[in-house]
């Protein structure tokens, strides 16, 4: 994005803010925290450009405990999560661009709005509709060929997944026949850099000040990404109407049985003013479409990884897998149920530890509607030596989560929080407090009413293509033990290679067929 076109409005917003700053005294100036690197930037340079995505996370965790003072503020999850509800929603920023990339979908819109679409979203994700999907996820896991890259297989595996189980429709994406869709939610997000160029970061630092109305035209700036971003956006837009018509044909004649013809059926029924608009309802495509396959994709793309180091792992989990079979092939099946999945006990294990140790989605960025006291698990010391309880917060506040520093906290997951170990989600104490997160105590799929909606589904999926791929193949660590780099190209953590960052996401693994 050209400088020309983003200097003259931060030096406003710059100015707007020293002006604001200079007015009012804030209440956090008593934590500690890393002293900023930059008067322009911040710190958050230093998190948008670290060697390895939570780098910082655990730096700061060790030095100033659980809360620490940076552009933004860190701590009290369970209070913003669980307890705030809409009193804490996403941020301008991160709202703005998920609805550059999405529409007014759920992941993007906020308050009423949110807990409205939500209503009518909630019923695609029942157990009843998971049952009725699983056949789908073991079909689609189950198409031969693979690539040494496993990010670029998992990645079409799970789009081809999502799809057919969204809105019946085939990406091609394994086949390489890959859609008008496809090719669009490459063009948007498969050529980011591996991390955000410094204009990036200071460009969006100063959208919370822009009014709204500035912010609905970003998207028309003149620059190569935005163009690149606006084309994909009308691609997925165009698409994803069309493909919210077709189920709403097929729930009409009842037998529509995807995701989107459940919720055009639930909408249906609704009130004028719960229904969601046409625009709604294509955005709520486009989100589950992109949401259901890229934090899905990149778990695997780690839990693999991780499993490729431990071959004693794999064989543990292939050991329940023929058990599992063996069942199903006793009771005249091929298909495995919800039920047989639960009874995988290390298997389960190893996607708990897996979305532990890596939560694709490692920051959360919410903005406190009004004055607040955040309440802290355990003490903290401020900088003059007092200890700290709570941190008093005004509206307008800005506080940054840390997903990361959670599912890695000594205090919760033990003294090995840093290492990959499945053992400890088989031990007695594992449902441990806090109780936290959607699932298993993790924060991996956030928590309260802005935790994801789709989080079994997410389980289901990771699950199914494992078992698939373990059962069918053994992983190892290439002969050059390229080391994996954890980069935020955007909102997800991604894997790349050391020395060649340039060539993409990556994830080489060495497969033997077993």
């Amino acid at each position: 994005m050209s400088n020309a076109l983003i200097l003259p409005v931060v030096l406003g917003v710059l100015i707007a803010i020293l002006l604001r700053r200079l007015k009012r005294r804030s209440p956090l100036e008593h934590l500690r925290g890393p002293p900023s690197s930059s008067v322009v930037y911040g710190n958050m340079l230093d998190i948008a450009q670290q060697d390895q995505v939570g780098d910082m996370d655990t730096k700061w965790n060790r030095e100033y405990g659980g809360a620490w003072r940076i552009k933004n503020c860190l701590g009290a999850l369970q209070h913003i999560c669980q307890k705030g509800g809409y009193d804490y929603p996403k941020d301008k920023t991160l709202s703005q661009t998920i609805q550059m990339i999405t529409g007014p979908g759920l992941v993007a819109v906020n308050g009423n709005t949110h807990a409205r679409q939500r209503n009518v979203v909630h019923p695609a994700f029942s157990n009843a509709r998971l049952r009725d999907h699983l056949s789908t996820f073991q079909a689609v896991a189950a198409k031969d060929g693979f690539t040494v890259n496993m990010h670029n297989w998992l990645h079409r595996t799970a789009l081809d997944m999502i799809g057919q189980v969204v809105s019946d429709f085939d990406f091609g994406a394994l086949d390489d026949e890959p859609s008008e869709l496809a090719r669009a939610y490459q063009s948007t997000f498969g050529e980011l850099p591996p991390r955000p160029p410094n204009s990036e970061v200071l460009f969006k630092g100063a959208w919370k000040w822009m009014p709204a109305m500035v912010l609905d035209f970003i998207k028309y700036m003149p620059s190569p990404e935005t163009k690149r971003l606006r084309e994909a956006l009308d691609v997925m837009e165009r698409l994803g109407a069309q493909l919210a018509k077709q189920s709403l044909v097929a729930s009409t004649s009842g037998k529509s049985r995807d995701m989107i013809g459940v919720l055009v059926g639930v909408n249906s029924r609704q009130g004028p003013s719960s229904r969601l608009s046409d625009k709604e309802l294509t955005a709520q495509t486009v989100t589950l479409i992109l949401a259901g396959h890229e934090t899905t994709a990149t778990s695997l793309d780690f839990m693999l990884w991780e499993l490729a180091k431990r071959p004693e792992c794999q064989a543990k989990i292939r050991e329940e897998i023929a058990a599992l079979r063996s069942k199903v092939l006793a009771r005249g099946k091929i298909e495995y149920t919800l039920e047989d999945l639960d009874n995988l006990r290390y298997t389960t294990a190893a996607v708990k530890e897996s979305l532990r140790l890596h939560a694709v989605v490692y920051h959360l960025t919410r903005e406190a509607t009004k004055d607040d006291i955040l309440p802290l698990s355990e003490p903290i010391l401020s900088r003059d030596g007092q200890l700290v309880h709570s941190i008093p917060i005004k509206a307008g506040q800005l506080v940054l989560l840390s997903q990361w520093g959670f599912n890695r906290l000594p205090k919760y997951w033990g003294s090995d929080a840093e290492t990959w170990n499945p053992e400890r989600f088989l031990q007695p104490d594992a449902n441990r407090d806090p109780s936290m997160g959607m699932y298993a105590n993790l924060m991996s799929f956030s928590a309260g009413i802005r935790g994801c909606i789709g989080w079994r589904f997410a389980v289901l999926q990771i699950t199914s293509i494992a078992i698939q791929l373990l059962e069918d193949f053994e992983l190892r660590i290439p002969p050059d033990t390229p080391e994996i780099v954890r980069a935020a190209p955007g909102p997800i953590m991604t894997p790349y290679v050391r020395g060649k960052m340039h060539e993409g996401p990556c994830m080489p693994l060495q497969i033997s067929p077993l």
